[in-house]
């Protein structure tokens, strides 16, 4: 039985693999598993990602829906799709995305936007992706809100899409995948 690192969309790379060969899904955390063959060399093993299909009409696959399609599985645990960025809508309709790791704030990333708000720190804060879950550290002094509840200074909340964020007393940003 081989060690492959499998991605999301079902593809068998190498166990050393960092990026799927097929869709250049990031594989960089992912651990290697063992799966077993028939005699056909098709799957015993059933991944432990699931696909949810059942409420896409794929007439309309090529609108981005407003919240990621969810399923749940025999042991009731939401899956969620993952989604490599997260988009930030402004209540002036402006718009940037930003990815794992990214500092958001007007000196880094959506400055182009961010810098109109004076009380937006140029650090204001870090986001984060974890087991397909979003974070959001706040790095600024100025205020930094979840959906009305206050972070302290260096505290980490997940962070979901239709999460209103509010920065400073002056911007508001809202969630979308």
């Amino acid at each position: 039985m081989a060690l492959v690192k499998v991605c999301s969309r079902g593809h068998k790379n190498p166990s050393s693999a960092i990026m799927c060969q097929e869709c250049l899904e990031d594989l960089s955390r992912l651990s290697p598993v063992e799966l077993g063959e028939d005699d056909d060399g098709e799957l015993l093993e059933i991944l432990d990602v699931e696909v949810a299909l059942d409420d896409i009409d794929l007439e309309e696959a090529t609108l981005i829906p407003k919240t990621p399609p969810t399923t749940q599985n025999d042991d009731d645990c939401l899956i969620v799709f993952p989604v490599d960025r997260l988009t930030f809508h402004t209540d002036d309709g402006l718009v940037f995305s930003a990815g794992s790791g990214d500092i958001v704030g007007r000196a880094k990333t959506g400055s182009e936007i961010l810098q109109n708000y004076p009380t937006v720190s140029r650090l204001h804060f870090r986001l984060g992706q974890r087991d397909m879950s979003w974070f959001i550290s706040n790095l600024s002094d100025n205020g930094t809100w979840i959906n009305g509840q206050e972070l302290a200074l260096g505290e980490e909340r997940p962070l979901a899409p239709g999460d209103e964020l509010k920065l400073s007393s002056q911007c508001r940003l809202t969630v979308a995948p």
